[in-house]
């Protein structure tokens, strides 16, 4: 399909244009036409939307667990030892399927707060009086991986706020004490809400820090 008249030679120097479902574009020195063809829009599977879904809330999960470790290098340490490029990718990876879309966390349990070399804790108890939380583990030998120097962490959700991880420093409190009492902000929540706690370790260099171990009260 060959015109010369309705569309001038000139108005194609930037390429080809559509016009009431016609293309016209340049050959040479003359304007050709043809009819304008669409892709058919790709419908997504079920699987797909929600493999898309889980992907948006976990980087949401990410930007606001990132506000409460603060400068807490976990899982870009952790990527870098695995040779992974991102820390978002591997904090995906590992929590991707405790995530619901548009709830936050669902398998509290599984979820890891925190990831590194250092030895893990092993809870033995813990207690609760209100808001007040008591943690006891086992106390490892000093090594490598697990020195009594190690700085105690809790990550915590009250169990109405599924969204919304929050962490305490412990300071003044080790890896060699065995126990840790906690007072958790009441934070306007019903008295006796649920917690989820996750215990974990950093080094006094904050360059190593322990895989979460999960307990709920």
């Amino acid at each position: 399909m060959e015109n010369t008249l309705s569309i001038p030679v000139a108005f194609l120097a930037q390429g080809s244009i559509r016009i009431d479902g016609i293309t016209y574009y340049r050959h040479g020195n003359k304007v050709r036409a043809c009819k304008s063809r669409r892709s058919p829009k790709k419908t997504r599977t079920e699987g797909e939307e929600e493999s898309s879904s889980r992907f948006t809330e976990a980087r949401k999960m990410w930007r606001i667990y990132r506000r409460a470790i603060g400068d807490l290098p976990i899982w870009k340490l952790m990527a870098k030892e695995m040779g992974i490029n991102k820390s978002d990718s591997l904090f995906h990876s590992q929590n991707g399927g405790c995530f619901r879309p548009g709830e936050g966390v669902w398998a509290f349990p599984t979820f890891r707060f925190s990831t590194g070399t250092l030895d893990a804790p092993v809870i033995t108890s813990v207690t609760r009086e209100g808001w007040s939380v008591t943690l006891n583990w086992e106390n490892d030998i000093d090594c490598p991986k697990a020195s009594v120097s190690d700085q105690v962490y809790v990550g915590y959700f009250y169990g109405t706020l599924p969204r919304a991880p929050q962490m305490i420093t412990c300071l003044n409190s080790f890896r060699g004490d065995g126990k840790v009492t906690v007072d958790i902000p009441a934070a306007k929540q019903p008295e006796g809400t649920p917690l989820h706690l996750y215990l974990f370790f950093g080094n006094k260099d904050t360059t190593r820090f322990s895989p979460s171990v999960y307990t709920g009260v």
